[in-house]
């Protein structure tokens, strides 16, 4: 674990760092510079894009991190053919999607045309953008089996956010006139991020671009072509679950492209509850392949529990950040982003029970079990469709955060019952429930202390108080040992540097 807690703090670091130029552009940057029409236009465009994304990698990704212990362990690594065989693999998908292309715009123009007619205009711009996730994805998996996890978060997480503030910076001065000028500059950001990747890729000279089919290939192509195929209609599903909300927005609700931007500030505020999980996927990922591979049980209970426990106390902590500072976001925003604390509060208790239940796809998805995963998916993207249409058309955007609520409740339970009556393992215990309650007091008690009522000091006192209090408690108690070695180590680093001085 001590592997994974290191890369997950420097990772997360960038991601948090990201998270705060983020921030800035879609809090301050986008609603000062642009329409509303214009700011939901360029997260729909981008979800549209990670749909297709998905469709071009196919179940490579899964492939990629399941098998590649074997090819480590058993092939030279000058005959390696793993990375080629992706390349090509993504290489012919992302041709087929070219081709067909000329008949996906007729049913976006059927699909959108009435609620968000400017989607129309811009909707060649996807396949640009679904190019550069696909590289980037499979870049990005290789950097994370060579353990350069650090270095891949940053470019997706820092990096990528950066480009666009430099680019929105761009068009706010002057030096950019014409909004379509502004969006195909957009579609090719994530190129410039791969580029990154590359680089780290090429100096570890670890992969080797090699095209002749290895005796380990011919073995377990079979295998891997039916996990492969299996894990492309899963990786659809599960991404078309998180984003067809934005989606049926556009499309049904009816402020359109208006109510997407108000949900997608939502969205992008809960987001931040999921940095650290981001972080610990790429760190703990090749160690749960390996767990799987040497069958230690074990190991994989240790990893279940200390991820579930570690996510579910930061990802507290932020909430109550979150919670404590809506007033200031509403006051910052203006009334048109009025329904945001509830969409927030909705969608943060949506995110405590995905991050709560610790890294339960990964474990399924590398186990021999695999395909439970597929159909838990499958039902995670039926339920939360039919609940987001039905209540979107009904509730509007409040609805759809309802429906995600449940369909994430549901989701996870069933795959939390699966995975304890089949392999005797599951992440809660005691120190759950109170991190869980602890947070919850602590939030609830200082959002309704009264202060100066200047709602900018208010926030930030109210801030402070919660995060000192909230880890004063949770180090106290010593609810999670990785959260207090790490206090006790950044403790005993400032020690030093103060006897230094």
């Amino acid at each position: 674990m001590t592997t994974i807690r290191k890369q997950s703090i420097y990772s997360s670091l960038f991601t948090y760092a990201g998270f705060a130029i983020g921030a800035v552009n879609i809090l301050y940057l986008y609603p000062t510079f642009f329409t509303p029409e214009q700011f939901g236009l360029t997260r729909i465009i981008g979800d549209i894009a990670l749909i297709f994304s998905t469709i071009c990698t196919a179940g490579a990704l899964p492939i990629t991190f399941k098998f590649s212990p074997y090819y480590q362990q058993h092939v030279p690594k000058e005959k390696n053919d793993l990375m080629a065989l992706v390349f090509l693999f993504i290489i012919f998908t992302c041709s087929i999607l070219y081709l067909l292309f000329p008949y996906i715009q007729p049913w976006a123009i059927r699909k959108f045309g009435r609620k968000s007619p400017d989607l129309i205009n811009y909707f060649h711009l996807v396949y640009p953008i679904t190019v550069s996730i696909v590289l980037f994805s499979v870049l990005e998996s290789f950097t994370w089996i060579i353990k350069k996890t650090i270095i891949s978060n940053f470019a997706k997480e820092f990096l990528q956010r950066l480009l666009i503030t430099v680019l929105i910076t761009l068009w706010a001065f002057g030096f950019i006139t014409q909004f379509e000028v502004f969006v195909s500059l957009y579609a090719y950001l994530f190129f410039v991020s791969s580029i990154v990747l590359i680089i780290v890729i090429y100096r570890s000279k670890i992969f080797a671009i090699h095209f002749k089919p290895s005796t380990l290939t011919k073995k377990l192509g079979p295998i891997m072509l039916r996990f492969g195929s299996a894990y492309f209609l899963s990786t659809i599903l599960n991404v078309i679950a998180k984003t067809n909300d934005t989606l049926i927005i556009a499309s049904q609700s009816a402020g359109g492209l208006v109510d997407a931007a108000i949900f997608t500030i939502a969205t992008y505020m809960i987001t931040i509850m999921d940095v650290p999980q981001r972080s610990m996927i790429s760190a703990a990922t090749p160690q749960i392949a390996m767990a799987w591979k040497d069958n230690d049980i074990a190991k994989l209970d240790r990893l279940y529990k200390k991820t579930a426990l570690n996510l579910l106390i930061i990802a507290s902590g932020i909430m109550g950040v979150i919670i404590i500072n809506t007033p200031l976001l509403l006051h910052f925003l203006g009334p048109t982003y009025k329904l945001l604390p509830t969409l927030m509060l909705v969608m943060g208790f949506s995110k405590l029970i995905d991050l709560g239940t610790g890294l339960n796809s990964q474990i399924l998805q590398l186990s021999k079990h695999w395909k439970i995963d597929l159909f838990t998916n499958m039902f995670f993207v039926l339920a939360s469709i039919i609940l987001n249409y039905y209540l979107t058309r009904n509730y509007g955007i409040v609805g759809t955060a309802f429906g995600g609520l449940t369909a994430i409740v549901c989701f996870n339970l069933i795959r939390f019952i699966y995975i304890k009556n089949i392999y005797a393992l599951q992440p809660f215990s005691w120190k759950n429930a109170i991190a869980i309650i602890t947070a919850t007091i602590l939030t609830a008690s200082i959002f309704f202390i009264p202060l100066f009522h200047q709602v900018w000091i208010d926030s930030i006192l109210k801030s402070i108080v919660f995060i000192l209090l909230f880890g004063f408690s949770m180090i106290r108690m010593n609810i999670s040992q990785d959260i207090t070695d790490l206090y006790r180590a950044l403790i005993k680093k400032i020690v030093v540097i103060t006897h230094k001085d």
